[in-house]
Order: structure tokens, then C-alpha cells, then sequence
């Protein structure tokens, strides 16, 4: 008989499923402002962490937005049936850096293919260009624009794809990667030898894509997210 252990949800977990519940039920409905994080702790009895957490696991969902000196609002749920669980899943599961990586292969592998197939001279020219920026970043060591150019460049191939639902589902997945793991990834760009790595990956990328070669785009990608995965993973592990 295969039997799984049975695992205990954690507390932020709960608070979040009772939050969601009552946007579910219209007792919370968009613009209202939830009860302030001591409050929530005294009527939950929970701990002021726990419902930091939940709030923080709420706003990367898309949930709730804070407003500094304000408080936190629920926001209006615009976003498809396809990507919401998604994202749910992704700023919910901590543990999902491996998970968000397998999933980042699939998908950014498939859009650089994509891309060097249907890439207009246009859309090229700006993964040149986020290319540039991110080169010219990194040339004056500022970490916090290289990711920034990083990611910018990576979305011009996921929109060169001209494919709707994949370019929602890339924009769920890397901003959801990016707030979940933000610190490690401008660990690539401040590591001495990183950098022109990391530039090489990315110049192959865009040739590829340039020379409309899906499979050379596909190869290029794979290697620099292979990389970017074990440089993340030491990061992550050595800061646990």
C-alpha cells in the first residue's frame, strides 16, 4: 500500500486560505482595507510573523497590494483561471526554487525557439538593445540594473513569441521568480567572474535568435539558465 506522510500546513498557510475565503465568499471585496497586522494577530491568534508572512505570500499572488502608511488593500482579480493557480503555487511554495527552475527551462527553452522562428527585425532589435543596456550595467558594476536588464531582455524574447497566453504565463513565472529569489540572483551579477559569463550566455542567445536559429536559440538558453541554477543554488544553500 503506498501511503504519503501526512504534512502539516504551516500557519501563514491557513491565514491565507482564510483570507482567500472571504474574497471567495464577497466579505472582502476589491478596494477594502484589511484589518492592520496586530489585529489580524489578536483575532487569528497567531503571531505577528505568521501573519506578516501570510500578507507578504498574499501580495506576491496578486491578492493584496500594501500601501506604505496606509495599509494593505485587496486588489481587483483581473488575472486568467490558467495563471492565477500558477502563481499561487509559486509564491506560496518556498521550497519551489528547483520547481521554479524546471519550469523556467520548459518554458524560456520553448519561447527562444519560438522567438528565432517569429522575431520581427523590430522585436530583434530590442533584445539587442536590453542586451546593451545589461552589458553597459555591468561594465559600471551596478548589480540591481544588470537583473534588471536581465529580465528585461528575457521578456523581449517570451513577447517575440507572439504567442498571448505564453508571454502571461513568462510575465506570472519571472516576476514571481524574481521577488522569490531576488537577493541571489544579484549575487550573479557581483561575483567577479559571473558577469561576462553571463553576457557571453546572453549574446549567444540573442545571435541565435538574430540568425533565426530555433535550435541554436533552444541550446543557448539551456545553458545559461544551467548556469544561472547552480550559481543560485550555492547562493540560496550557503545563506540558509
Amino acid at each position: 500500500m503506498d501511503l504519503k506522510p501526512i504534512k502539516t500546513k504551516k500557519i501563514y498557510e491557513e491565514i491565507v486560505e482564510q483570507i482567500r475565503q472571504l474574497m471567495t465568499d464577497g466579505n472582502l471585496k476589491a478596494g477594502d482595507k484589511l484589518l492592520s497586522e496586530r489585529e489580524l494577530a489578536e483575532r487569528l491568534q497567531v503571531s505577528r510573523a505568521s501573519v506578516r508572512e501570510a500578507i507578504r505570500s498574499l501580495e506576491l499572488m496578486a491578492f493584496v497590494e500594501i500601501k506604505p502608511g496606509e495599509g494593505t488593500f485587496v486588489r481587483s482579480q483581473n488575472t486568467n483561471d490558467i495563471i492565477l493557480p500558477l502563481a499561487m503555487f509559486l509564491a506560496v511554495e518556498k521550497s519551489s526554487f528547483l520547481e521554479m527552475f524546471e519550469i523556467r527551462r520548459v518554458l524560456e527553452t520553448a519561447t527562444s525557439s519560438m522567438a528565432a522562428e517569429r522575431a520581427t527585425e523590430e522585436e530583434i532589435d530590442q533584445i539587442r538593445v536590453a542586451y546593451e543596456k545589461m552589458k553597459e550595467s555591468i561594465n559600471f558594476r551596478d548589480s540591481e540594473k544588470g537583473e534588471e536588464y536581465d529580465t528585461i531582455f528575457h521578456y523581449a524574447i517570451a513577447e517575440a513569441t507572439h504567442n498571448g497566453l505564453l508571454i502571461r504565463l513568462y510575465r506570472t513565472i519571472s516576476e514571481d521568480f524574481s521577488r522569490t529569489i531576488s537577493t541571489a540572483r544579484r549575487y550573479l551579477f557581483i561575483d567577479e567572474q559571473n558577469p561576462q559569463i553571463i553576457l557571453d550566455h546572453h549574446k549567444k542567445i540573442y545571435e541565435a535568435i538574430k540568425d533565426h536559429n530555433p535550435k541554436k536559440a533552444s541550446e543557448a538558453m539551456l545553458e545559461h539558465l544551467t548556469f544561472a541554477e547552480e550559481e543560485m543554488s550555492k547562493k540560496l544553500l550557503k545563506n540558509r
